[in-house]
């Protein structure tokens, strides 16, 4: 029989809080907005741009509450926020799953990780060699050959879920994943997997993405993919654009009868996930696919449910005006009765595109709320959210059961992914 699957535990480092509870205090009472950060860079222009930042002391003080700060500066670790918040994330995770409380650690050499990374290594070897480039004031000083030849070394993949399980001491099945942004619900869906298939009875899904690269920024703001004002406003007539968030999430999936037994808290069940690709174009979904609605009718499909059980949708809702019209097309496509349609909550506005973390980061607090029951209003910024899209978006916030809830995204590289939760 195959096992069920749960989820135990949440863990979140974001611009909007460390840890889950403070993260959804601060998005119903005082959400962030995107902060001007500095860094290097080959020009003036490129050095300053806003996002949703963790202040670095905040995230350095959770990552030494699991690994000691001698260790994390020996292995190089210091110098790599993605891995950071990784450490982080899943170690918030598993105490909130209640994996580390007295008489209740389970045996860790048997627990799965799985990590999802988009760009590992590349931005801290980016900021460097901007550094030696330009010399900046963010980075006076230039680093010789050695520094750089490490950082390259540290562009292998394998050194990320290494080092989250090293610092964690997990010792089950491990692996990396990268599918741009669905990453985190192919990790989910991948930890899952090992559950499902009797290998393990906890798993750990963690995704996270270094997004203080002026590099990044300036291809995307290149491309007309970046707020200029560093507004993001999903499915926003004035939508102009996307904005970069900081941090990651984790989440703990747990046999549901293993969960019950040592009288875990459970957030929700994974009834089912779907991917597809359609191989178009990098930085676009093709106009003409459907292939974001497969993937949603895929994992409806495993879950054993058809789209009038969805109560609430989270879309990917970057604010860039051509994936927001895809992904509009996409939830009326499905629902084509607006008076039938689920709840559509974007949630970037709260905590900023976390790139390749985004959409697990998004999943954890879908699944926060949905044990709240709580639905968050959509946020836009100055002036108040003006749909343009024909959805069913919350203006202000509410109570709400939601049974069923559908968390998709669409990444670059012609990637999609959507998984289905139930509430218990």
């Amino acid at each position: 029989m195959t096992r069920r699957v749960v989820i135990t535990g949440l863990g979140v480092v974001s611009a909007a809080g460390i840890g889950i509870e403070e993260t959804w205090r601060t998005i119903e009472t005082a959400p962030p907005r995107a902060d001007l950060v500095e860094v290097p860079a080959t020009s003036d222009e490129d050095r300053k741009f806003k996002l949703f930042a963790t202040p670095e002391y905040r995230i350095a003080d959770v990552t030494e509450t699991y690994v000691d700060g001698a260790q994390l500066e020996r292995e190089g670790i210091d110098g790599q926020r993605d891995v950071k918040h990784l450490i982080a994330a899943s170690g918030l995770a598993m105490d909130d799953a209640g994996l580390r409380s007295t008489g209740a650690e389970p045996d860790l050499a048997e627990v799965g990780l799985v990590v999802a990374d988009e760009h590992p290594g590349v931005e801290r070897l980016a900021r460097t060699l901007y550094s030696s480039v330009t010399g900046s004031a963010a980075a006076p000083s230039r680093p010789g050959y050695g520094d750089v030849a490490e950082q390259v070394f540290e562009l292998n993949t394998y050194l990320v879920p290494y080092r989250v399980a090293r610092a964690l001491h997990l010792g089950g099945e491990c692996a990396f994943v990268n599918s741009a942004c669905t990453s985190g619900l192919t990790a989910i869906d991948n930890a899952a997997t090992q559950i499902r298939l009797g290998r393990t009875s906890l798993a750990i899904a963690a995704a996270s993405d270094d997004p203080l690269s002026s590099g990044k920024f300036r291809w995307f703001a290149d491309q007309q993919l970046y707020s200029p004002d560093g507004v993001l406003r999903p499915f926003d007539a004035a939508a102009s654009g996307t904005v970069f968030g900081d941090g990651g999430a984790a989440v703990v999936l747990e046999d549901e009868e293993h969960a019950l037994r040592r009288g875990a808290r459970i957030y929700g069940r994974l009834l089912g996930a779907g991917f597809t690709q359609d191989g178009w174009r990098i930085s676009a979904p093709n106009p003409a696919s459907a292939n974001q609605g497969r993937s949603i009718r895929r994992a409806l499909a495993e879950a054993g449910l058809d789209a009038a059980h969805v109560d609430v949708i989270v879309p990917h809702g970057t604010g860039i005006p051509m994936i927001d019209k895809y992904e509009a097309r996409t939830i009326r496509g499905l629902w084509p009765d607006r008076n039938a349609q689920p709840t559509c909550l974007p949630l970037k506005p709260y905590v900023g595109h976390n790139l390749g973390g985004s959409s697990l980061l998004e999943a954890a607090l879908l699944l926060k709320a949905m044990r709240e029951r709580r639905i968050p209003a959509v946020r836009a910024g100055e002036p108040a959210v003006a749909p343009s899209h024909g959805l069913d978006l919350p203006a202000r916030s509410s109570s709400k059961v939601i049974r069923h809830a559908v968390k998709t995204a669409v990444g670059f590289g012609g990637f999609y992914g959507s998984i289905v939760l139930q509430a218990l």
